[in-house]
């Protein structure tokens, strides 16, 4: 865990008179399982939404896997490895199981899409039967408890082969036995899967249990 991922420096993000982050800085080790704390509204999702060249720093430097993104607008090659977890999960509901998967291999790859299809189906089934969801490829979402479209969530995730994750609130609603259970799936993708963890988080349980690094803001700075 040696080269650093992710790196910030002096990151400042202003809305109007708000500050959102001031003079962030900080660094991700590659393969730890980091967690970023806080209270809510401190400025952890927007972190995230940074990182993923979503929104723009108003100040300061962001390098991913090697390359500055903070004034770069066409992200593409870079979004290819990155893999996101949403806090509910944001499964589509009238798309089985299998095509919720399936859409961000649909979306980058359409030309190809029915060329590999095999190919992906046998991926997508490698991916079911080591997140414990072995034979739910035709449910659809609602049928599935929360803890299930949870691991669905990190399948999607986990297809494209991304080199990082980043979770958004991911034991967010789910009761204390599932919450652990996602706290081991998430050390296993790390492990399984050799990806770098990014995870915001106000479980203080799954950053001691699980975190390699933790870092902690608060009214858009840094604590420690």
């Amino acid at each position: 865990m040696g080269e650093i991922i992710l790196e910030f420096n002096n990151v400042s993000l202003k809305i109007g008179d708000k500050e959102i982050l001031k003079d962030v800085s900080f660094n991700v080790k590659r393969g730890s399982n980091t967690f970023i704390m806080g209270p809510s509204g401190s400025g952890k999702t927007t972190i995230l939404k940074i990182s993923a060249g979503l929104i723009y720093p108003t100040q300061g430097n962001i390098k991913i896997l090697n390359k500055d993104i903070s004034n770069i607008k066409d992200l593409q090659e870079i979004r290819k490895n990155i893999g996101f977890v949403f806090q509910y999960s944001a499964l589509i509901d009238y798309l089985t199981v299998l095509e919720n998967i399936l859409l961000p291999l649909k979306i980058r790859n359409k030309k190809d899409f029915k060329k590999n299809y095999n190919l992906y189906l046998k991926r997508v089934k490698e991916i079911l039967e080591i997140l414990d969801l072995k034979g739910v490829e035709n449910y659809y979402p609602n049928s599935l408890s929360g803890g299930m479209q949870k691991r669905v969530s990190f399948a999607r995730a986990i297809i494209s082969n991304p080199e990082i994750i980043f979770y958004d609130e991911p034991t967010s609603g789910l009761d204390p036995i599932t919450s652990k259970s996602i706290d081991n799936l998430i050390k296993d993708i790390n492990k399984k899967f050799n990806i770098t963890n990014i995870i915001v988080s106000h479980d203080v349980n799954s950053a001691i249990n699980i975190g390699d690094h933790i870092i902690f803001i608060y009214k858009g700075s840094i604590l420690f």
